[in-house]
Order: C-alpha cells, then sequence, then structure tokens
C-alpha cells in the first residue's frame, strides 16, 4: 500500500451539538464560555432543524442543531463515553483551569471532574457538563506544550 501525503494545510473547524433549546445553548456558550454568534441562525426545513453557529476569540466555532424529536444522549463520566463508538466529548484549551472550572461552575455548568492533572502527568483536565449534558473537557497544558 502507498504511503499518501498528509493533507495540507488542514486544522480543526468547529464541533456540531445537538441541543434541546438554541437559546439556552445560546447563552451558555456565549454568556459562560465567550463566544458569539458567527451567523445568524439557519433553518433546515425538510428536517424540522434551527441552527446557530458560535464563535470566539481564538477561532473556534461550535455549531448548534434544534431539532423536535431529538432525543438525548447523555454520556455521564467522560469514561463512559469510551463505550460507545462516536463521539462523547470536545476539549478547550484554557490558561487556567482552575479559574475556569470555578466560574463555568459558579454560572451553572455541572461539574463532571474538578481539575486534576492528566495521565501524562503534565497537563491539568477538568470536565462540566453543558445544558444538555454533553461533555466539555478544559484542558490546560504546560507552557512548554502549547
Amino acid at each position: 500500500m502507498n504511503e499518501l501525503a498528509p493533507i495540507e494545510p488542514m486544522r480543526f473547524d468547529h464541533v456540531g451539538l445537538s441541543v434541546v433549546s438554541l437559546e439556552v445553548s445560546r447563552r451558555f456558550y456565549g454568556d459562560v464560555l465567550g463566544f458569539r454568534t458567527l451567523e445568524d441562525s439557519f433553518v433546515l426545513p425538510a428536517h424540522d432543524i434551527k441552527g446557530l453557529i458560535l464563535l470566539n476569540a481564538q477561532g473556534v466555532r461550535i455549531e448548534l442543531f434544534e431539532r423536535k424529536g431529538s432525543t438525548p444522549g447523555r454520556v455521564g463520566h467522560p469514561t463512559d463515553g469510551a463505550l460507545t463508538h462516536g463521539y462523547f466529548q470536545f476539549a478547550l484549551s484554557v490558561a487556567d483551569i482552575n479559574a475556569t472550572f470555578a466560574r463555568v461552575v459558579a454560572a451553572g455548568a455541572t461539574p463532571v471532574l474538578s481539575p486534576r492533572v492528566a495521565p501524562d502527568g503534565r497537563a491539568l483536565f477538568a470536565f462540566i457538563a453543558d445544558p444538555d449534558g454533553n461533555l466539555v473537557e478544559f484542558l490546560q497544558r504546560p507552557a512548554s506544550a502549547s
């Protein structure tokens, strides 16, 4: 088998989340995590979907989808997510994990795992759940690993 050349440039663009309420999730990701609206809301009428894309100052995008009849697929604990194939979390890099975790929990996020040392022994990580139970990891890497 021939080795394929890497596709360059390539970078991660966004994560898509199915949510119960666009407004509740927009407030959480906007007011609590600092994302602002990038585009006006969009509608996919054939599928009864409404959505919007949020962007933060560092260029991270989150696409929110609200669809009538959707059902929750909550994971609960990060290690439980690995029991099911597919997406179960996304991570946001932060400069101060303790301050970030305290702030988002005080603002109403559900704490899942408080800040702790990652398995690599150098980074710190923590988990919260958004209003729909989607797992969000906060990751603070050592300065030399940024």
